[in-house]
């Protein structure tokens, strides 16, 4: 990663531009000696250990094409809610905003893996009786940094990556340090999934489950305003369901362009404390970019992680700030990838900083700038392309992402 043009910025930063992470955390690395002795030095306060739960959910692309987008919501909403209630239960506590369709638990050493097991063992049993929706999770016992309320370093992107990517609907997959923890239940071996730093995979074949669990908190971390999370988990039930849907839709409904930025990481990277902090200071700077952007600031949706969510009006100045960006980005050696779509979404405004924001839209902006973009190119989704005059050397792409084909053309 080069980052000498743009560690210069760190100047300009206050603890506002760079959220939750600590600012002296990111001063100290950028104005020492950068190696992996100091970088675990610096990182060691933030060190904690114990055994982390990721969770995914399968056929969420296909979803937002069938499901009206209240049901896919409230869909996506139902697993996380007995995941948190079961996992704070056991003696969990859930980690960062649960935003999308994914969730994440820490459990204290206190905690040990066959409880965690037998926890995730009952809640995959209700999720399959309860729910017309499927689950994949990790469990994965090790070292991490926590930083902000978010978790890092090599463990946390194992068990996220294993989750997100590897485990299918109704799937526990566990890691070797995890497995030796549990001698009396019985795994499969999963070899075909050996190879991401955490030893052997396997996958959960049995173990006994904890029926007595009244998994009664289900108030899961979410982003939403209170008012639009009590509608949404009263939907299911509500004898006047229409008639809430409506509501909801008139006070939050908009058809809005998305523009979704995303860091261009190389795949592979070597996963150590030198590199955790650099991309840090990256993601830190990717949102101070965005931020101090006169044309872009009002437009935030989303900011954090190295991505960033702005909603437009308008096709055209959508574009036109995607492309500001670009420079933007371009001139401070930040490699970037842009995605474009529009239509219905539900908007959640925030006077006091990003907006809220979910949708389709979202989805698809999401996923061909993440999954299918290149580093310094825009994707614009054919219904947004049709608001736009033609574009001087676009080049038309057709992609294929979870069963879901997806027209446009890249600029």
């Amino acid at each position: 990663m080069a980052l000498p043009r743009i560690i210069p910025a760190l100047a300009d930063l206050t603890q506002d531009m760079a959220g939750p992470v600590p600012v002296s955390l990111l001063y100290d690395w950028a104005a020492g000696d950068q190696d992996d002795t100091r970088a675990t030095t610096l990182l060691d306060p933030y060190r904690i250990a114990g055994t982390v739960v990721s969770s995914d959910t399968s056929g969420l692309s296909r979803l937002t094409k069938e499901k009206d987008l209240l049901d896919v919501l409230a869909l996506i909403s139902e697993p996380k809610q007995i995941l948190h209630a079961i996992g704070v239960e056991i003696g969990g506590r859930p980690v960062g905003t649960w935003v999308a369709d994914n969730t994440q638990i820490f459990y204290p050493p206190s905690i040990v893996p066959p409880d965690i097991v037998r926890g995730m063992t009952e809640a995959e049993h209700r999720i399959t009786c309860e729910l017309a929706i499927g689950v994949g999770m990790c469990v994965h016992s090790g070292a991490f940094y926590e930083l902000g309320g978010t978790l890092y370093g090599r463990d946390a992107h194992v068990v996220e990556f294993i989750a997100e990517h590897q485990a299918g609907p109704g799937e526990i997959l566990v890691t070797t340090a995890v497995r030796d923890g549990c001698p009396e239940f019985e795994f499969q071996p999963r070899p075909e999934l050996d190879g991401h730093g955490a030893g052997a995979i396997f996958a959960l074949s049995h173990a006994p489950r904890m029926r007595q669990l009244e998994g009664a908190n289900r108030r899961y971390p979410h982003p939403w305003p209170a008012d639009f999370f009590d509608r949404l988990l009263a939907l299911k039930t509500s004898a006047e369901r229409d008639s809430l849907r409506q509501q909801i839709y008139e006070a939050y409904l908009k058809r809005l362009v998305v523009v979704f930025v995303s860091r261009d990481r190389q795949p592979g990277a070597a996963l150590t404390t030198t590199t955790l902090l650099d991309d840090l200071i990256a993601n830190v700077l990717f949102d101070a970019l965005i931020s101090g952007l006169d044309a872009a600031r009002s437009h935030v949706a989303g900011l954090g992680g190295g991505l960033g969510i702005l909603t437009f009006e308008g096709a055209p100045e959508a574009l036109d700030t995607a492309d500001a960006l670009r420079r933007r980005f371009a001139a401070n050696s930040l490699p970037i990838k842009i995605g474009m779509a529009s239509g219905p979404v539900l908007y959640f405004s925030n006077p006091r900083g990003p907006s809220g924001i979910a949708g389709s839209p979202v989805n698809i902006a999401s996923k061909i700038s993440e999954d299918a973009g290149k580093a310094g190119r825009i994707n614009i989704a054919s219904d947004v392309a049709a608001q736009l005059p033609p574009q001087s050397g676009a080049t038309p792409f057709e992609i294929t992402i979870g069963g879901v084909v997806l027209h446009g053309v890249t600029v």
